[in-house]
């Protein structure tokens, strides 16, 4: 009795691991044709506003704002506006001094880049742009960024997600192994859900078409906005593209404690967004079952390692617990669940820049393993905490970055 149950809840546990291969899957055997990789020929540019919130960014902000000037698009078709938001150093004259505009915000009792996002919506006529571009402090963008975000006009009512890179890839195992994670998803997945007309997640330099923000005004005030967005506007019906030629930029964190707070959020807030938003979307009358399938493997969807943790739990249970034909067979599904994680690292590496450097990089993922094992554990003790806690930076150096698209050595 005792085996048959054990191999009833690995299976329910088999099942769930098979989701994110099924969506592949679903993806693969229902691609079309590329759309949107130029914009409308002899029609101006689309307008568009960057915003940068930053809370204390003095280190980073100057870098920021100096690759958002000297991006290759017309100036009258871009604004550049830095959100000082309850800053205490230099954010705000760094930020002017690049060339940027600067609101400054002072509100210590409303905190967090949300609110501080709506704040400055509050006071931009939004008429005059086409689309808002949200862009980390701690980032930088290629020369090249807007005219990619461009290729997918018009923008006015749609959300769109650049590629994001890692400034600091090459710094140490973890940024490699962060910068590696990167490359599989904007590489690989994203062109994926997009060639099979899904909506692609949202993050660092997402943009959202300004008829949405006259429509809703801005939507998100969680401790993880980008993903309550995508909840939102899926589960609603507007079509999220992935902007595959615009190149962004950003830190990794470079030690497992200064990477902990981040990791935290985002356990914490994909645990709030996939029980309120989980339900919504299941019922939505906006979209059909295979944009549901994956916006629900995309919300509970398990880091890579710990997907290999689950599977490697799993494999021993069967064969030690249930043994036999039966147990063999639950481990070796455990096991294909993964084929989806094998096939897109792979061929992440193979177009690496660096790719054997980065393969050494494996030989740490036990330790990587355990400590997002105890990062989860610990958020889970205290999941009701949504207090907004700023990350950690390091002055990032600009030699770092390495293009997305750029050949494999």
């Amino acid at each position: 009795m005792f085996q048959l149950m054990l191999a009833v809840a690995l299976g329910g546990v088999v099942a769930v691991l098979w989701l994110p291969l099924l969506s592949e899957l679903l993806c693969l055997f229902s691609r079309k044709p590329d759309v949107g990789t130029s914009g409308p020929a002899g029609v101006e540019p689309p307008r568009l506003l960057f915003l940068v919130a930053a809370h204390n960014e003095e280190l980073l902000i100057a870098g920021c704002v100096r690759s958002l000037m000297e991006m290759t698009y017309a100036a009258s078709q871009r604004r550049v506006i830095v959100i000082a938001d309850n800053c205490s150093d230099t954010t705000a004259i760094l930020a002017r001094e690049q060339g940027a505009e600067c609101f400054e915000r002072t509100d210590p009792t409303l905190p967090g880049k949300p609110r501080a996002i709506a704040w400055a919506l509050n006071q931009i006529d939004l008429r005059l742009w086409d689309a808002c571009v949200i862009v980390d402090a701690d980032s930088t963008v290629a020369k090249t960024f807007a005219l990619g975000l461009a290729k997918l006009a018009p923008l006015n009512d749609i959300v769109f997600q650049p590629n994001n890179g890692v400034l600091n890839e090459f710094e140490n195992w973890l940024t490699r192994l962060g910068g590696l994670l990167g490359r599989c998803r904007f590489q690989v997945t994203y062109p994926l859900k997009q060639s099979a007309g899904l909506n692609v997640p949202i993050s660092n330099g997402m943009g959202i078409g300004t008829n949405l923000l006259i429509r809703d005004g801005w939507l998100s005030y969680s401790i993880t906005e980008d993903t309550e967005l995508y909840a939102i506007y899926t589960e609603t019906g507007v079509s999220m593209r992935h902007a595959g030629a615009a190149d962004l930029f950003s830190q990794e964190s470079r030690s497992l404690q200064e990477g902990a707070t981040q990791r935290r959020r985002w356990i914490a807030g994909r645990f709030h967004i996939l029980r309120e938003w989980g339900p919504r979307l299941l019922r939505s009358t906006n979209i059909g079952w295979r944009q549901k399938l994956d916006a629900i493997v995309e919300l509970a969807l398990p880091a890579p390692v710990l997907h290999l943790v689950v599977v490697l739990t799993v494999v021993a249970a069967a064969l030690v617990g249930v043994r036999g034909n039966l147990g063999s067979w639950i481990a070796y599904l455990a096991i294909a669940s993964l084929s989806a994680i094998v096939f897109n690292t792979l061929t992440a590496i193979w177009r690496h820049p660096q790719p054997w450097r980065t393969v050494s990089s494996f030989f740490m993922l036990p330790v990587y393993a355990v400590w997002r094992l105890v990062v989860i554990v610990g958020t889970l003790a205290t999941v009701r905490d949504t207090t907004w806690r700023r990350t950690s930076r390091g002055a990032a150096g600009v030699a770092s970055v390495v293009a997305m698209t750029e050949p494999r050595a």
